[in-house]
């Protein structure tokens, strides 16, 4: 085991309601400090750090693997957390999300949240007092793509100048990616069915910030074109009503197989280009079984980052 990192005041006290909310410098620093939690999983460097804080983890609809990287980050720093679904809440009956995060805030050392609308998002942000961490909305998926940047980090060795390519909905994870590769030195691809859209004030700001850091930033309506000079390929899920049963215009578009990353994919990409999933992947949908668990997958290592880069994060913005 390595020495423990001496941690930064830079992040104490913050609100992320997006990923945007921290610059090149910030989002290393909690890329650094996962990168150390997980490879020294067991030091007792920081097991009571949060000792005696409250996470409210407020989700609206369900999660695997963020619930469960909250939960775990959180009892490793000695913390606890009070998980609240939305059928466990007022929200159920009416209140507004305002409503809910005042009364909450008093009790709670750290909001984090899974919410339908990045507006209700950034009215917590506003009017609580403790930090603030998105858990996943429609414009936003902060901790779970810093995780997958570790994955792509881990892989390539580094993350300035490497080519990175997102495949799937044009939600939370992929305006995530836009905002956050220009200041990390990424060129960010993104391959879409041409019904699905980045959001367009999002997708300006990341334009703009590419072009201040001179990294390539754009989108491609051809999945094996795309991928041609990818070093890592970064997929979630397609179809958005196979994750929240909801079917929007936009995906019955979609023609599936066009869309579905194959071994062919795969080998339009060169040698060295690895894959990984964000999850839940459908398997023969998103990706056929030969990609998920051929030797290019990182998907167990993806899994596994995800939960420390929410550690990071709360260890760095709630003590």
């Amino acid at each position: 085991m390595s020495d423990a990192p001496k941690l930064s005041d830079t992040l104490r006290g913050r609100k992320v309601p997006h990923i945007g909310h921290l610059n090149g410098d910030e989002l290393r620093e909690v890329i650094d400090l996962a990168e150390w939690m997980r490879d020294n999983r067991y030091d007792d460097a920081f097991v009571d750090l949060l000792r005696g804080r409250i996470m409210g983890l407020v989700m609206v609809y369900e999660s695997t693997r963020t619930r469960m990287g909250f939960e775990a980050g959180m009892a490793q720093l000695g913390g606890s957390v009070a998980y609240l679904p939305e059928s466990s809440l007022q929200l159920a009956r009416g209140e507004t999300m305002a409503d809910t995060a005042l009364a909450l805030d008093p009790m709670i050392d750290v909001f984090v949240g899974r919410l339908w609308k990045q507006e209700d998002m950034d009215q917590v942000a506003e009017i609580v007092h403790c930090p603030v961490i998105n858990a996943c909305t429609p414009r936003d998926h902060t901790t779970h793509v810093i995780g997958e940047l570790m994955t792509a980090k881990g892989h390539c060795g580094k993350l300035d100048g490497i080519n990175l390519v997102y495949t799937g909905m044009a939600r939370g994870i992929v305006h995530s990616f836009v905002r956050c590769c220009p200041p990390l030195g990424v060129n960010f691809t993104a391959a879409l069915p041409p019904s699905y859209e980045i959001d367009p004030d999002i997708w300006a700001e990341g334009k703009a910030l590419a072009e201040k850091a001179g990294t390539r930033m754009e989108v491609n309506h051809d999945l094996k074109d795309a991928v041609k000079d990818a070093d890592y390929i970064q997929q979630a899920t397609l179809i958005r009503s196979m994750l929240a049963g909801e079917q929007s215009p936009e995906e019955k578009l979609v023609t599936v197989p066009e869309w579905t990353v194959t071994e062919e994919v795969l080998a339009a990409a060169p040698d060295h280009c690895a894959y990984s999933h964000s999850g839940p992947a459908h398997r023969g949908i998103c990706a056929t079984d030969a990609v998920m668990d051929g030797p290019r997958s990182l998907i167990p290592q993806e899994a596994r980052n995800a939960v420390f880069s929410k550690k990071a994060l709360l260890a760095l913005t709630v003590r």
